[in-house]
């Protein structure tokens, strides 16, 4: 919940707070070749996050996957460089935060209550935890960007953000978060309401399935503690709160403003006189564009999901182009910390000489 819910997001403050105060400056590397490049590597991450998010089973897998997904998507929105993309991320990413820490939280609940995460071993299997479902369904379709939600907010404040600099952008965060809110609701479908025929595996595939997962606390005859299900519950409350109270939003703006401004955001720091700039101030508020592309990324969402539960979703046949590219990438996915670790290294490495180019 951590992890996923707090821990990742800060690597984007991370990118963002670097570059403004160390690489933004006279001599530093120009606003155009951080843009393109991180802003190709949002797109990359996005796509190839919400891809392999929809190959998996194991439920926890699949959130890690969702959660490389929206990063992809938070990057996008901070490597606009404009106080619309800032805002909007922020927003974005505390929503996000408190979705997703509720999702892994009722994951927990199906792993305390039957010692598994494998959404084809668990179909049908958590019909007595309606509630639960309901919660996760709810989820799913927060992380699809369904208004009111603050991640419907903060998704639609930074494709419209995104949408200036390039009209096809709002399109990838439409798919990303269709394809990512249409996992998890399948997920549910199957695990909650025992919808469609039990999954048969893929022959020849190694899969990470989540038998094997050991809860911290295994007796199924006790009561399911109260807090389990109410602190996600308030989670996505909160995440709901974040889309439907103007005045939170709002109330980024400023510091949205100051922060992509290095000289204000350096005496906010030093003097703290770094009031915002009079001018333009970022969109903070629902638009009838943003409320539709949510409702859009909704119902794709709904689709795909209720397509791939009852096994009418299009299958490309083995020897497919992109059926391969899907069997390559999730053999790349293994697991294993050596090998996440060389392809950080070389990750860095091309990330660097992307830079170079375009400087």
């Amino acid at each position: 919940m951590l992890m996923s819910g707090v821990m990742v997001e800060l690597g984007v403050y991370g990118v963002a707070r670097v570059y403004w105060t160390v690489f933004a400056g006279p001599g530093g590397l120009p606003h155009q070749a951080f843009r393109s490049v991180f802003v190709a590597l949002g797109v990359l991450s996005a796509l190839v996050g919400a891809v392999m998010c929809w190959q998996q089973r194991h439920l926890k897998r699949l959130l890690a996957f969702s959660t490389v997904s929206h990063v992809g998507l938070f990057t996008i929105g901070v490597a606009l460089l404009t106080p619309d993309g800032v805002a909007g991320t922020a927003l974005y990413v505390a929503a996000h935060g408190c979705v997703k820490a509720a999702l892994f939280g009722l994951t927990g609940v199906l792993l305390d209550r039957y010692g598994s995460v494998d959404e084809h071993g668990l179909h049908g299997k958590a019909r007595a935890l309606r509630p639960v479902g309901v919660l996760f369904a709810a989820g799913a379709l927060a992380l699809a960007g369904l208004p009111p939600f603050g991640t419907g907010l903060g998704k639609a404040l930074a494709e419209d953000a995104a949408g200036h600099w390039q009209p096809w952008l709002p399109a990838v965060f439409v798919a990303a978060s269709a394809v990512t809110g249409a996992a998890v609701l399948r997920a549910g479908l199957r695990v909650f309401w025992g919808a469609g025929p039990v999954p048969r595996s893929r022959p020849g595939e190694q899969e990470t399935t989540g038998e094997g997962e050991e809860p911290e606390i295994r007796a199924p005859r006790r009561i399911l503690p109260p807090a389990m299900t109410l602190v996600p519950a308030a989670l996505l409350a909160l995440a709901a709160t974040l889309g439907c109270v103007p005045v939170i939003a709002s109330a980024l703006a400023p510091g949205a403003a100051v922060f992509t401004d290095r000289a204000r955001y350096a005496a906010a720091v030093l003097t703290d006189q770094g009031a915002a700039p009079a001018g333009h101030a970022p969109a903070t508020a629902w638009t009838a564009t943003g409320a539709a592309l949510g409702l859009l990324s909704t119902g794709i969402a709904v689709v795909l999901a209720v397509a791939a539960v009852h096994q009418r979703a299009p299958r490309l046949s083995e020897r497919h182009p992109a059926a391969r590219a899907v069997r390559a990438l999730r053999r790349l996915q293994s697991g294993r910390l050596g090998d996440y670790l060389a392809w950080l290294a070389l990750g860095v490495a091309v990330l660097c000489a992307a830079l170079a180019a375009q400087s």
